[in-house]
C-alpha cells in the first residue's frame, strides 16, 4: 500500500510540473491529440521517411503502442520505451499527446515531454483537442509564479488581485489567452468569486494544470 501510494504521489507531482517544462524548454505545442483505445487497439506510429511514398496505403510505421484490458482498467500493454505522453490515465479514460504540427491525414505528436521527441500517427484514430478543451477538462489550474494577478475583466485596465501562489482555480471559460475561472478554497470548494487569468503569454504558460485533484 505504500508502494502504491508512493507511484500515485510521484504521479500527482509529475502533472503539477509539466507546465514548467513547456515554458522553460520548447515552444507549447498546438494542442493535443487524443487517440481512441480499445482492448486489442494498435496505435501505429512513422516518422518522416515511412510517410514519403508514392501511393496512399503504402506507408510502414516505425514502432507501435498496444492496449489491453487488466481487470476493469484499459492500460498499455506494449510501447517504446521513449514513449512519454503528457497524460496516459487510460484508467481514467484519459490519454492526451501534444501536438506539434496537424496534418491532413497526419498528425506529428510529442511522442515524449522529456526530449520531444516527435513522430506521427494517424490523423483517423482520434480526436485533435484544442488547448481551451484541454484546460476546460482539467480539474483544477494554478499560477506558476508570485505576483501573477487575477482581473476582473481581461478589456478592462485595471490593477488586479494578487492571490496567494498556492491558490487553486476552476476553468469556467477560456477565451484566447485568457480564461475566466472560479477560484476555490482549500478543499477545491467554490469560494463564490470569479476573475480571469492570462493563462499564456508569448508563447509561454504561465499556469500549472492540474489533471486530478
Amino acid at each position: 500500500m505504500k508502494l502504491l501510494r508512493k507511484k500515485y504521489i510521484i504521479s500527482i507531482t509529475a502533472f503539477l510540473i509539466i507546465g514548467i517544462g513547456y515554458a522553460q524548454n520548447r515552444p507549447l505545442p498546438i494542442g493535443f491529440f487524443a487517440p481512441q483505445f480499445s482492448e486489442g487497439h494498435t496505435l501505429y506510429l512513422y516518422d518522416e521517411a515511412s510517410l514519403s511514398v508514392k501511393l496512399p496505403g503504402q506507408e510502414k510505421p516505425i514502432d507501435s503502442i498496444t492496449l489491453k484490458k487488466l481487470g476493469y482498467n484499459m492500460v498499455i500493454d506494449y510501447a517504446p520505451q521513449w514513449f512519454e505522453p503528457i497524460y496516459d490515465k487510460l484508467d481514467y479514460g484519459i490519454f492526451y499527446i501534444g501536438v506539434k504540427r496537424l496534418g491532413t491525414d497526419y498528425v506529428e505528436i510529442i511522442a515524449n515531454e522529456t526530449t520531444g521527441k516527435t513522430v506521427y500517427i494517424s490523423r483517423h484514430i482520434g480526436e485533435f483537442v484544442s488547448w481551451a478543451e484541454f484546460l476546460l477538462n482539467m480539474h483544477s489550474v494554478e499560477f506558476d509564479q508570485e505576483g501573477q494577478k487575477v482581473y476582473d475583466d481581461p478589456k478592462i485596465k485595471s490593477a488586479g488581485r494578487i492571490y496567494d501562489r498556492n491558490t487553486f482555480f476552476r476553468p469556467k471559460f477560456v477565451a484566447g489567452d485568457w480564461m475566466e475561472v472560479a477560484i476555490l478554497d482549500n478543499d477545491f470548494n467554490p469560494t463564490g468569486d470569479t476573475g480571469w487569468i492570462r493563462w499564456r503569454k508569448d508563447g509561454r504558460l504561465l499556469i500549472r494544470h492540474n489533471l486530478l485533484s
